[in-house]
């Protein structure tokens, strides 16, 4: 098929989306100023770019399952890397577990060619409108030598197999040359047989072969939108960010030499790909680039290794990602705020001029089109989950082996560490728990983690999840006396400090409170949350200028700590400065928009400096996240009795919060 990756006379709207896993701003950022990323430089100068906030917990296929479908986990259904299997086995998590339809199932089923290349969770291949390369495809399964058969049900469609497979790399194609580019010292210890080196060339052989693939059907064949997939970042930060600058004093200094310049090699390589898609995707083509989550480079680093299969892997992701937007309509030079991992695909649709769904939890960044505000005219629909039953090209017995080889690269890797049935449904309860409790669902989370527990009796992160739930639920003897028993006779750790502070400030016990918050500082004077928990305990007790110190601490330590930008905003607008409580709450809400006690916080201090319309939109986005906030209402009651005249509205308001009190 001919290609129409730069026709001239395309007027439909094309979007690709480009996933970088784990990239982060915090090195995009100091090398575009030394402009050792120009393709990126380019890209933010003439488009718009921003955090993205991750979601909890931060696991690879569930994070891009939810940027794919615009929903949570608990509405997909993919909840790890491996799951149970009808004959009451375990595979690796596939496509064929997502209960909801992913944005290209979406397009083909509105007409549109879609094609997702490498996206997790993807396996076996879903038969749509386009093309569908899975992430089962780059990973080889034979020594260089050998023949190196086909993973079956990789491609779609099938006739697409043969020139696909022809792009593989295979990790020993990978020379000496490519790997000085990340490794300059080679000649100065025994590389031949040096692990990390041989999982480098892993590494480059499969996203050599994702990039190979994306490039070819970008060039030969139609599409309105492509997901290319690159874990790459990732995954070279989980084997070679201990090794990143500055040298921390548990690493090496030999190792420290060798494999320093790994990680800011892997972005610039980065950056000649990102170039090259720009180039085949043309001017006409929105570009969007995303990550997942984060990658902690600087003096945040968690103690210990990076490696997956070592220590806390997910201890090493930074909640705030990547979110880049280049094309047509767009504003340039630009800063997006407040973005998701859910609203990449509402963004998508919105781009192509589709509905947005009701039932997706995210939003469209109607905040990134050159168009005056509020001008962006919407579309919505019920649902896309309509019709014909996705189908795939899956055969259980020809998956069996590649299923099995699949579930032992994950072992190797160290994101399962016992692929048995049990095991892996202990994880996914323990998940989708996570993904409650993080959204405020505590009843729902503690149900999942409950279900932990009767698998695991000894479970200390559900036990310890679920006294957070009581907590949060006010149940707070309860929430105590569980805590206590997972504490045992360590009293001194810092997290059981940090809980039974929390416990004291629920109860009203502030000085006590802040002693346990100052026994955790003393044990751990770098943790932001524990000068976050003095600063709500000074709070409590009316000191806002000390609150303030320990906030601006918290800062110091993580400059994008939204809940101290937030609580700092309280406190400047109980001394009397509303208008710099107004710029702390929006760093906070640009940071992480989801919060409705920020939005409500935002709207006391636009109140108070007499901006009474975006004051009352505040209240309102606090409403839309909080429907049950009685006060947010009462503040709507107010301002517009008093301040905007309409007598009719602040009676409904008042109204609302009576009922609101009266069913509480």
């Amino acid at each position: 098929m001919e290609s129409n990756s730069k026709s001239p006379a395309r007027r439909r709207p094309r979007v690709l989306l480009i996933g970088w896993d784990a990239a982060d701003w915090k090195i995009i950022t100091p090398l575009v100023e030394q402009g050792l990323m120009p393709n990126m430089a380019r890209f933010v100068e003439e488009g718009v770019m921003g955090n993205v906030a991750s979601l909890t917990p931060m696991l690879s296929p569930m994070l891009w399952t939810s940027i794919a479908t615009g929903k949570l986990a608990d509405k997909h259904q993919i909840l790890g890397f491996a799951e149970p299997d009808a004959s009451g086995g375990v595979r690796p998590v596939s496509s064929l577990a997502r209960r909801c339809r992913a944005i290209w199932n979406i397009l083909s089923d509105r007409g549109l060619k879609a094609g997702a290349i490498n996206w997790f969770a993807s396996h076996p291949a879903e038969r749509i409108n386009g093309f569908v390369v899975t992430d089962h495809f780059p990973r080889a399964v034979a020594p260089p030598d050998a023949a190196w058969p086909p993973v079956p049900f990789s491609v779609h469609p099938a006739e697409l197999l043969d020139k696909a497979c022809s792009l593989r790399i295979h990790p020993g194609a990978i020379s000496r040359q490519q790997v000085e580019y990340f490794i300059p010292r080679l000649d100065e210890f025994d590389a031949a047989n040096d692990d990390h080196v041989k999982q480098l060339r892993t590494l480059l052989a499969q996203c050599g072969t994702v990039h190979a693939a994306a490039t070819w059907l970008m060039q030969e064949h139609e599409w309105d939108f492509l997901g290319v997939y690159y874990d790459t970042i990732d995954r070279v930060g989980h084997a070679f960010m201990e090794f990143h600058p500055p040298r921390r004093e548990q690493v090496d200094a030999g190792e420290f030499e060798r494999f320093k310049d790994v990680v800011t090699a892997c972005y610039r390589f980065y950056d000649m790909m990102l170039g090259r898609l720009m180039d085949l995707a043309g001017e006409d083509t929105t570009v969007i680039i995303v990550s997942d989550h984060g990658f902690q480079s600087d003096h945040l680093r968690p103690e210990g290794s990076s490696r997956i299969d070592k220590g806390q892997p997910v201890a090493w992701h930074r909640r705030y990602g990547v979110l880049a937007m280049h094309g047509p309509n767009m504003k340039k030079d630009e800063r997006v705020y407040g973005a998701s991992l859910l609203d990449i695909t509402p963004t998508i649709l919105m781009l192509l001029g589709l509905p947005v769904a009701a039932d997706m939890d995210g939003k469209p960044l109607t905040q990134v089109i050159d168009a005056e505000p509020g001008s962006v005219t919407l579309e919505t629909i019920d649902t896309y989950e309509t019709g014909e039953p996705i189908e795939t090209s899956s055969n259980e017995t020809a998956e069996a082996l590649v299923e099995a080889q699949m579930l032992e690269h994950l072992a190797d890797l160290g994101y399962i560490e016992n692929a048995s049935v049990e095991n892996i449904r202990l994880d996914r309860y323990r998940n989708l728990g996570q993904v409650y409790a993080s959204t405020g669902r505590d009843e729902l989370a503690m149900e999942q983690f409950h279900q932990a527990l009767a698998r695991k009796p000894d479970d200390v992160a559900s036990k310890v999840a679920i006294a957070s739930c009581l907590l949060n639920l006010g149940r707070f003897d309860e929430g105590e006396a569980l805590i206590r028993e997972v504490i045992g006779d360590n009293k001194d750790a810092p997290w059981a400090n940090l809980y039974l502070g929390r416990i004291a400030l629920n109860r009203g016990q502030v000085d006590a409170a802040l002693d346990h918050f100052k026994r955790a500082e003393r044990s751990e004077p770098a943790n932001p949350v524990i000068h976050n928990q003095i600063a709500v305990s000074y709070m409590h007790q009316a000191r806002w200028k000390d609150a303030m110190r320990s906030f601006e601490r918290a800062l110091d330590i993580d400059s994008e700590n939204a809940e101290a930008y937030d609580g700092l905003g309280v406190c400047l607008r109980q001394l009397g400065r509303p208008a710099q409580a107004v710029e702390k709450h929006m760093r906070s809400i640009a940071l992480l928009h989801g919060r409705p006690q920020v939005h409500f916080h935002l709207g006391l201090a636009l109140a108070e400096v007499g901006r009474l319309d975006w004051a009352i939109r505040a209240f309102h986005v606090a409403l839309e996240l909080a429907p049950d906030m009685a006060a947010a209402h009462r503040c709507l009651a107010e301002l517009y009795e008093r301040g905007k005249k309409d007598p009719e509205k602040a009676e409904e308001h008042r109204d609302a919060a009576a009922r609101i009190d009266g069913s509480a």
